[in-house]
């Protein structure tokens, strides 16, 4: 028997059918991924099963059972837990309240702390994971507060685990912690549904696949009976050529030369240059210190030393409005908390960085903002049904298009992309790596940072490699591949070496 069954599953918006007459199943023990673009409808199944949203027809069955309900609550209370890829933890307090949020054990009405502390315990060693429940959630790392959402799903005797995007912010080690977790979880009868736009997760983890397109399923397979291509294909409805899609590179003169960058205890003497034309790619394990970098030289961030030059000019950068009238853009990483303001209109948010272009006199002039964002979202086929559409209403993809607009407004000459597809599924990945050609193609100069491997080698001119804050080496583009940049990415690096002697190491380790 099926642990669950959603059978024709339907949701309309007005204009729009979100979920057309979808059917799923989940059985006992198993990772059943759900895979699809963003906007294809896979939030919106799993939002409807977890309670948060009502169904217009169709049916869930849990152990074979027709259920009814429309809250979160009702679904916990059926032994179903979602969790986020943007977690629901109170960061100022402890593991244990937030495990048992609203729920603590209490004794004449007051918290039984010592029973709190050591149900936390329980919850907390049925995954392995040896944190302390009274840390405070702030102190703990990404993958610690993931393990703190799991345990806090186990705590209402899930039966049913919705995993949402988990691996987004995750290092290969956690990932293979997390894989450790969930394959636990499977051994003990839990059925796990497993959102990822990271196809190759799929098959380590799965055992059957659904895919979905336009609010529709398209196919549901065995994992071993599928390759990634034909994923790709069922999901985009096309064959997608190209993954990254080859141009050109004319390169220019040196557009951005950062000599002897340090922060005290983040990063040390770090330099390099980008060519107008060309994308370099800044990569290394997380933590090695490229987002702080790249932060420094956004000025978002101080430097305690080091240099910055600009087409050959020496520029004095200490917050992002001076590297903004610079010409330098930022893509941050977390797009939703620092690159768009989420309750504001697609255009607002493309003309944040460069209000002047819409200004009459001293005000801003309405029609004239309009028809500047209708230009950008008809260069870039931003996917939505207005300029004064809210920008939280819309995907991955097309969100991260919107923050390119804005800087593409600013006419940059340099742009910083950190993890420019996180959390984007391929389709849209594709879409923005043309994006970024034809932006290089018209002289800008990009610097990118990455944590995949395969989308720095097939995008990148060059690549730099960074481990503990200081640059391990250099490779071109011909000669990079995965096993050279893994080693260069955990290259040992003694802290007490000179600068100078360290200058030479880097030297040696260059490769052109």
């Amino acid at each position: 028997m099926n642990l669950l069954e959603m059978r024709d599953i339907t949701k309309q918006y007005p204009g729009v059918t979100a979920l057309d007459r979808v059917s799923f199943d989940l059985r006992p023990g198993e990772t059943h991924c759900l895979v699809g673009e963003n906007g294809a409808g896979k939030s919106t199944l799993m939002k409807v099963l977890a309670g948060a949203i009502t169904k217009d027809a169709g049916m869930i069955l849990i152990n074979g059972d027709a259920v009814n309900y429309d809250t979160p609550q009702q679904a916990s209370r059926l032994g179903i837990s979602m969790i986020h890829q943007e977690f629901n933890l109170a960061p100022q307090m402890s593991v244990a309240e937030n495990i048992f949020l609203g729920r603590a054990p209490t004794r004449r009405g007051i918290i039984h702390w010592g029973h709190l502390y050591q149900k936390s315990r329980d919850a907390l060693a049925m995954l392995d994971a040896a944190i302390d429940p009274r840390r405070m959630v702030s102190t703990l790392s990404v993958a610690q507060q993931q393990v703190v959402e799991i345990a806090k799903a186990l705590s209402v005797n899930a039966r049913i685990l919705v995993m949402d995007e988990p691996s987004a912010t995750l290092t290969d080690h956690e990932l293979t912690a997390l894989f450790a977790i969930v394959k636990r979880l499977e051994s003990q009868g839990m059925g796990i549904i497993y959102i990822s736009h990271r196809l190759e997760e799929i098959f380590k983890i799965g055992r059957r696949v659904t895919v979905m397109r336009d609010g529709a399923k398209i196919a549901t397979r065995d994992v071993c009976d599928v390759n990634r291509d034909e994923i790709i294909r069922m999901m985009v409805g096309r064959e997608l050529k190209d993954e990254f899609p080859q141009r050109d590179a004319a390169l220019g003169a040196e557009r951005l030369h950062v000599e002897g960058l340090s922060r005290r205890n983040i990063f040390s003497d770090v330099s390099f240059s980008v060519r107008a034309g060309e994308i370099v790619g800044l990569t290394g394990l997380v933590g090695s210190g490229r987002t702080e970098v790249a932060r420094a030289v956004f000025g978002a961030d101080p430097a305690d030393s080091g240099a910055i030059h600009l087409d050959g000019a020496p520029v004095r950068i200490r917050a992002p409005k001076q590297a903004i009238a610079h010409g330098i853009g930022f893509l941050t990483e977390d797009r939703k908390g620092q690159g768009l303001v989420l309750g504001m209109s697609v255009s607002e948010n493309i003309l944040m960085a460069d209000m002047k272009a819409a200004l009459f006199g001293p005000f801003l002039n309405p029609a004239r903002e309009r028809q500047i964002a209708a230009g950008m979202v008809r260069n870039l086929q931003i996917k939505t049904p207005g300029v004064k559409q809210i920008v939280h209403n819309l995907s991955g993809g097309t969100q991260q298009k919107v923050v390119l607009a804005k800087w593409l407004l600013t006419q940059s000459k340099v742009l910083i992309f950190d993890e420019p597809t996180r959390g984007v599924d391929v389709g849209a990945k594709v879409e923005i790596y043309r994006l970024m050609n034809t932006v290089a193609a018209n002289g800008v100069a990009i610097l990118m940072i990455t944590s995949e491997l395969p989308e720095a080698l097939g995008m990148c001119d060059r690549l730099i490699v960074m481990r503990e804050g200081r640059i391990t080496g250099e490779l071109s583009r011909k000669d990079a591949d995965q096993e050279k940049i893994m080693h260069l990415a955990t290259l040992e690096i003694h802290r007490d070496e000179s600068l100078s002697e360290y200058s030479q190491h880097n030297d040696a380790l260059h490769i052109s």
